[in-house]
């Protein structure tokens, strides 16, 4: 017989999320924003505090905190930064696993093509709360959230 956490273990999913939008900015100001740290805070959901903690040359090391569910979670990232794409892979937090992806592409002198996408295993009494459409809904609200705080 396997033990309880063994079970609970193997009934996890891997979740993926893939959301684009086309923004009417340049190239260099969507990414700018984007890769900026600390202004997550102002354009994730649930979002409570975003602070850098380490960059380096081409990676920062920053912790995101999130109000879900009445609990404060903590997920300690590390982010690669290049050529317009963001690289997230967690460190630490409440995630089984996480990797995510910003990318930036132009589509005209001032159309940009920003798409977020993600894996993650979530632990299993939150992957049970947490149906395909909130998730979705999540990757939306973020880049609305992102566009709505895009200076011209």
């Amino acid at each position: 017989m396997l033990p309880l956490f063994s079970y609970l273990k193997s009934s996890e999913v891997l979740r993926k999320l893939k959301v684009s939008k086309l923004i009417p900015h340049n190239k260099e100001k969507v990414y700018k924003e984007i890769a900026d740290f600390e202004n997550y805070v102002n354009f994730i959901p649930g979002c409570s505090k975003a602070k850098l903690i380490e960059k380096g040359d081409g990676f920062e090391i920053g912790v995101l905190e999130f109000d879900f569910l009445l609990r404060k979670y903590e997920i300690k990232s590390k982010n690669i930064l290049s050529n317009y794409q963001i690289d997230i892979e967690q460190i630490e937090g409440p995630f089984e696993t996480f990797n995510g992806c910003w990318k930036v592409n132009a589509k005209a002198d001032d159309v940009t093509e920003a798409t977020l996408s993600a894996e993650f295993e979530l632990p299993f009494l939150l992957d049970n709360l947490l149906p395909e459409n909130l998730i979705n809904s999540f990757g939306e609200a973020a880049i609305q959230g992102f566009l709505k705080n895009i200076k011209d």
